[in-house]
Formats: structure tokens, C-alpha cells, sequence
């Protein structure tokens, strides 16, 4: 008896070789955007038979390492698919969806500046063109601080999103290291590279991480040491206070790579800042061995970075700084003076989201502040609005002011840590801008998420203690 195939049978048939042919094609003659296409669509389908919260620990993971679209970037356009995913699932009762009524307020201003500065919005096509995608991805980067309030919503959630975030660090020193090795190499080519000008000798380079940003950069691990600190502190297994040692150890040493000073100072007062409110832990005697050693490590990592290393000292670099007035970096003056003379053109509502990033610091009008940024872009509404929402967050934060990072339950030790981070942010942006990186910002929005986060799971545990809270 023969059998015929079905129409079903000879469908999937007809789908293998298609695939097939079309694999062996990008094999032999790789197309970007088909296999850009190729790589969403597998996302999509593995984002909507998994959950909501296995896509955001993904997206976690791959959000500094994005390949480049027409919109901006790849994370982008998977943060928005999967809130698209997340409000489906909402409409269809198999997910519940929440907005932080603290930071509600301040959101909403946000977006409204943004939206109204439009009004002002003037340019060559390459500056509308960097505003519309800068609006986009703030936006994007607004709806993945949701995710994490909506989704990071007990303890165990709360470990597994900081441990998250440990293997996105653990990454980002990996790429510095082989930037450090291979500096101006395409590491995967067109999606993978470092920045820097081939030359003979090369030497004191600043590395940038997989953020093409050495100032983000550096800031990126001041803000993750903290954090670190935690998880060593509170490792009760030797193997593992040691992987998290070598992790704080090596954030250290990228930090250095960058030579970055601002980053370094603002991490030097966080932790400052961090033994003050920890000392009932520490002790004195504790106290004194750890800044010892401290000291002595980052002044062995100086060395060793500027003796070993392709990048250079940093300490050298804060001695060569030269100040006016006192308190200004020298290649701060013109940038400042320029910024505020610009936002005065329009210091309600501002220019607009664009910038001419081609004029940079000579000119007078990259502003290297990130409240400067906002008072130009968005003007006196849009800054008051970012600050309105770093004050709700430090008083969010505050509720871990109190605890012991050794004796307390887990969020609210995270919550202490996460204030000083946020206090190394608020400093460190004085002399620097998120809003100019559309990869970090979204670094930014996840950290103000986790203190949100944070806030309503230190809540929770409390109705529950108190049996206010549901049974």
C-alpha cells in the first residue's frame, strides 16, 4: 500500500528546505539585516512561550551588547515587545499590571517634557534624527523600570534580579579585558567592536566597555561595587565569598581602565559614605583594616594597570587636573558656561531631545552634566521633573538606611546598598550625562527600578509581619 504525503507533512518539508537553502545562503554570503531578522523572530517566539520574567532576566543579560537598528538598538525593540507580550497577557487575565503610585507623578512629568520640547525642536536631519531615537529608547528604558516594579515583586525575585545583574558585570569586564587585549579590534564584526584609532604604540587608552562610553563606564562599576560589597558580606559558602571577592576585585581594576576620575570620586565618597551608615556592623578595628586595605589595593591597581596594561594612571590624571574658581575642572568651564548659556535660550520647556555631538566640548555646548543636559533638552520642566524623581527615589531608598548588611533581611540590606549607588549616580552626574548613551540609559532606568522594586517588597514583608497584609 503506498502512502501519500499530507499537505501538513509536505508544508514542513517545504519549511526545512526553505530554511535550509536560506542558512546555507547566510553561510556562504551573510546579510545583517536577515540575520538581525532571522535573530528576532527566534526571540519573539522563545519571549512568548516563556515567561514575562524569563524575557526581562534576558533582556538583563544582552542589554549593553545590542546590534545596531534603524530606531536605535536591538533592546529597544525587545523591551518594547515584551511589554507588548506583558500588557497582553494583562488583557487576557494571566498577569496583573501595577504603577507605582510614588513615582507615578514624576514619570508623567517626564514624558510630558519630552513630548512638549518637541515644540522647540530645530536642526540638521542628523540631530532630529538623534532626538527621535534618544525619545524612543528614554521611553523604552521608562517601560522596562515598570517591568521591574510589575514583575520584581518578592525576595526570591529580588535575589535572582541582583544576581542578573552580576552576570551582565561579570560581561561587561570580560569585554574590557578583551578590549584591553585587542583595543580597535572588531571582536564579532558589526556587532561587537572597540573604539579606538590603530597607531604604533598603543598606550594610555581609555577603555569604553561595551558602552563606547569610558566616563558611563566607569560609572557602571562604581555603581555595581556597592552591590558587590553585599553579596560578599552576606556569601556563606567560602567558594562563593570568593567569586564575588574576584568580581569586586576586577570591577575595581576595569574602573581603572577607564581613567576615569569623576567615577573614582564619587565611588571613593559612596564608600565613605557606605562605612559611615555600616559602622555598627564593621566596628572600629574592622573599620580601620578594611580602609587599609582598600587604600593599599587601589593604589597596587594603579600600578599594575598603568605598568601592564595598554590603558594608564589615574591617579596620574587626577594629579595633572587643574581647577578654576576653585572647584571647576579646567575642560569643564567651556562646557558648563556653553550649556547654561544655551538652556537660558529656552529655559522652560527647552530646545528639544537633539544634540550636534560633532561640536562636542570646543564648542562650548556638550554640557558633561546631566542636570545641564536636561535643562537644555527639556528645560527648566523636564529638570525639575528628573529631579523631583531622584528625590522620590532617595526617600524611597532611606528604608534601608537603618538596617545591617550582614544581619538584616535580604531587601532591606539591598535597599542600603542600592542608596549609596544612587548617591554615587547623583554625584558622578555633575560632571557627566547618561542621556547621551542610548545603551546605558537603560542601566540607568533598571537601577531606579530595583529601588522601586526594592521599596514595595520591603513594604510587602512588613504588612505581612504585622499581618496587615494578605493571608
Amino acid at each position: 500500500m503506498r502512502l501519500k504525503p499530507s499537505l501538513s507533512t509536505l508544508g514542513i518539508i517545504a519549511f526545512i528546505a526553505a530554511a535550509g537553502a536560506l542558512i546555507g545562503f547566510q553561510i556562504a554570503n551573510p546579510v545583517k539585516r536577515v540575520l538581525e531578522t532571522i535573530g528576532g523572530l527566534i526571540l519573539v517566539y522563545l519571549i512568548w512561550n516563556f515567561s514575562t520574567l524569563s524575557a526581562l532576566w534576558l533582556i538583563l543579560i544582552i542589554y549593553p551588547f545590542p546590534f545596531a537598528l534603524s530606531v536605535g538598538n536591538s533592546t529597544f525593540i525587545f523591551v518594547v515587545i515584551v511589554f507588548i507580550i506583558y500588557l497582553l497577557r494583562v488583557a487576557t487575565h494571566t498577569a496583573t499590571l501595577r504603577f507605582d503610585k510614588r513615582f507615578n507623578l514624576p514619570v508623567i512629568f517626564m514624558v510630558m517634557s519630552y513630548v512638549v520640547s518637541f515644540y522647540n525642536f530645530r536642526g540638521s536631519p542628523e540631530i532630529i534624527r538623534f532626538g527621535l531615537i534618544h525619545t524612543v529608547n528614554l521611553f523604552a528604558a521608562i517601560l522596562l523600570f515598570y517591568l521591574i516594579t510589575n514583575l520584581v515583586n518578592d525576595e526570591r525575585k529580588l535575589q535572582t534580579a541582583v544576581k542578573v545583574s552580576m552576570i551582565t558585570c561579570a560581561l561587561a569586564i570580560l569585554f574590557t579585558v578583551l578590549e584591553l587585549l585587542f583595543p580597535g579590534r572588531q571582536l564579532i564584526p558589526g556587532w561587537l567592536y572597540t573604539e579606538h584609532k590603530a597607531q604604533l604604540v598603543m598606550k594610555e587608552i581609555r577603555m569604553g566597555g561595551p558602552f563606547k562610553d569610558y566616563e558611563l563606564h566607569a560609572e557602571f562599576f562604581a555603581m555595581n561595587i556597592p552591590v558587590i560589597l553585599l553579596l560578599v558580606v552576606r556569601a556563606r559558602r567560602l567558594l562563593t565569598r570568593t567569586v564575588f571577592t574576584l568580581l569586586l576585585v576586577a570591577a575595581l581594576v576595569m574602573l581603572f581602565t577607564t581613567i576615569t576620575r569623576g567615577a573614582f570620586i564619587s565611588l571613593t565618597i559612596g564608600m565613605i559614605y557606605l562605612a559611615y551608615i555600616a559602622r555598627r556592623d564593621l566596628g572600629f578595628v574592622r573599620l580601620v583594616s578594611i580602609g587599609g586595605a582598600l587604600v593599599a589595593l587601589v593604589f597596587i591597581i594603579d600600578t599594575l594597570v598603568t605598568q601592564y596594561t595598554v590603558s594608564g594612571s589615574l591617579f596620574g590624571r587626577m594629579i595633572a587636573t587643574t581647577f578654576e574658581k576653585g572647584v571647576i575642572p579646567e575642560n569643564r568651564v567651556d562646557a558648563w558656561g556653553g550649556a547654561i548659556a544655551r538652556g537660558f535660550e529656552h529655559p522652560l520647556i527647552g530646545h528639544g531631545p537633539g544634540w550636534d555631538f560633532s561640536k562636542g566640548i570646543e564648542a562650548g555646548i556638550w554640557p558633561h552634566n546631566a542636570y545641564l543636559f536636561y535643562f537644555n533638552i527639556t528645560g527648566l520642566f523636564g529638570l525639575s521633573a528628573f529631579i523631583l524623581l531622584l528625590v522620590t527615589l532617595v526617600r524611597a531608598s532611606l528604608s534601608g538606611l537603618r538596617s545591617s548588611l550582614v544581619r538584616s533581611p535580604f531587601p532591606e540590606a539591598l535597599m542600603k546598598v542600592l542608596h549609596v549607588s544612587l548617591v554615587i549616580f547623583i554625584i558622578d552626574q555633575i560632571k557627566i550625562d547618561y542621556l547621551r548613551n542610548n545603551i546605558y540609559l537603560y542601566f540607568v532606568w533598571f537601577s531606579f527600578g530595583m529601588i522601586a522594586a526594592t521599596k514595595n517588597v520591603i513594604e510587602g514583608g512588613v504588612r505581612n509581619r504585622t499581618g496587615n497584609g494578605p493571608g
